[in-house]
């Protein structure tokens, strides 16, 4: 698994953390996302990393080529927001055609009821071989809806905060894609989706380790603090989760969890008790 336990030395607080080495298979993505991606993240508390990178991260799919950078929103995408985001990064708007916004053409104007935003970005530096290496990328802010606040999970890349979608919503969206026969999409998403659902074992496990992961962060972190009533709905809701868990598993898959994930639980397990007792 991607995904470790991390807890503070200073407070003693735990979060999940991405291993350092988890972008190396992406190249000159990994450059982009520690150069661009993540101070985005930073820049607006509203931004969420969805599609298929944000499935890639927490090991859902094979962590190979990147297209587009997608960004889902928690809350309204303001104007000012907009132009602070473009101008910073140096970003090209999109609504005008890809590349670079020609001087001729008009300045894109902002619109809050748009489906979405698309911002790409190109330049040049130097290579090995002294000759230029061109780089490139393209990103989507998509409008749809707002996102709620309980889809989001928090895994830290180095210190910084990456707020990505519940692997549910994205996969939703595909189904919708998948469904929807007035797209040339279509048959392209009904495959995915197909081999998806033909193996899903894999996902469902994944996600309720994931899950036991946050809640453990969770309560530890409600110990820490001293905080009785919320150890004690925390504890509730764990509860009613794996119960709810364990009748799907039950009912789908007559078991319960597999040796692998009992195997990466016990793994994290004996982290945890070794990273208390250094700290």
């Amino acid at each position: 698994m991607n995904i470790h336990y991390d807890i503070s030395s200073e407070t003693g607080l735990m979060n999940l953390k991405f291993k350092n080495t988890i972008l190396d298979p992406l190249g000159y993505n990994k450059e982009i996302f520690e150069k661009y991606i993540l101070p985005m993240l930073s820049m607006n508390e509203k931004f969420v990393l969805t599609g298929s990178l944000s499935l890639k991260l927490m090991g859902f799919e094979p962590m190979d080529k990147v297209g587009d950078f997608d960004f889902g929103l928690l809350d309204t995408f303001t104007e000012e927001e907009y132009v602070a985001l473009k101008n910073f990064f140096q970003l090209s708007d999109l609504s005008n055609g890809y590349g670079q916004e020609s001087e001729s053409l008009n300045t894109p104007k902002f619109n809050s009821k748009d489906h979405m935003w698309q911002f790409s970005k190109q330049w040049s530096e130097p290579s090995d071989a002294e000759l230029q290496k061109e780089l490139f990328f393209k990103m989507d802010i998509f409008n749809d809806e707002i996102l709620r606040k309980r889809d989001i999970i928090t895994i830290y890349y180095d210190e910084f905060p990456v707020r990505l979608v519940h692997p549910s919503v994205t996969l939703s969206y595909r189904m919708r894609y998948a469904l929807d026969i007035r797209s040339s999409q279509t048959f392209k998403y009904w495959e995915k989706m197909k081999a998806f659902m033909d193996n899903a074992k894999s996902y469902y496990n994944q996600i309720r380790s994931i899950a036991k992961m946050i809640a453990r962060v969770h309560e530890h972190n409600a110990n820490i603090e001293g905080d009785k009533k919320k150890i004690d709905y925390l504890r509730k809701l764990i509860n009613t989760r794996e119960a709810n868990a364990e009748s799907f598993f039950e009912k789908v898959f007559t078991e319960t969890l597999d040796p692998f994930t009992l195997m990466l639980e016990k793994e994290q397990e004996e982290f945890t008790k070794q990273k208390t007792k250094i700290d």
